[in-house]
């Protein structure tokens, strides 16, 4: 099996590990992320968050009406633009997030348990170095040349475009 797929069936496994696991608390795992990246601000937006996650603001949106709902998070209008929302944990939800924090701990323990000390140090230098290496790549959305408007269509790469107007063939 290549590296990149085994990769991928063990962050689909921890992933669904992790979604058991925070039943206990009533969170999905992907409001845990929400909470973890409250717990470290005084508040963030919307747009803060969905850019974090790598998610739609929307998308944001949607996680975080149940967590408001529950009184784990609370949305005030910011100092600054009265239109932007800030989003803020609540004591309460300061408590689930430390409980939850300490399920995820816990996880990562029995996951980790049969890694010696000399491999996991291995294992996250290596991580560390795939990940620094894929935000480098061209490919990660961060780092993609912006693209013509001109001639382009939705779904249509820029090369091919450039292809078509040249009377190139397209693959």
């Amino acid at each position: 099996m290549s590296t990149v797929y085994l990769l991928k069936l063990a962050e689909l496994a921890v992933r669904g590990c992790l979604e058991v696991a925070l039943g206990e608390v009533d969170l999905t795992r992907s409001q845990f992320f929400i909470l973890l990246l409250l717990k470290g601000r005084e508040a963030a937006s919307s747009a803060e968050l969905a850019r974090a996650l790598g998610i739609s603001p929307q998308s944001v949106t949607d996680l975080i009406a149940p967590l408001e709902r529950g009184g784990l998070i609370e949305r005030r209008q910011s100092p600054g633009n009265r239109r932007i929302l800030r989003i803020a944990l609540t004591a309460a939800g300061q408590k689930v997030f430390l409980r939850s924090a300490q399920i995820a701990a816990q996880l990562e323990r029995e996951l980790l348990a049969d890694f010696g000390e000399r491999e996991l140090k291995t294992l996250n230098r290596m991580l560390e170095k795939l990940l620094a290496k894929a935000q480098k790549h061209v490919c990660h959305p961060r780092f993609r040349p912006a693209r013509a408007s001109i001639g382009r269509r939705r779904g249509v790469k820029p090369a091919t475009v450039r292809r078509r107007k040249a009377g190139g063939s397209i693959p």
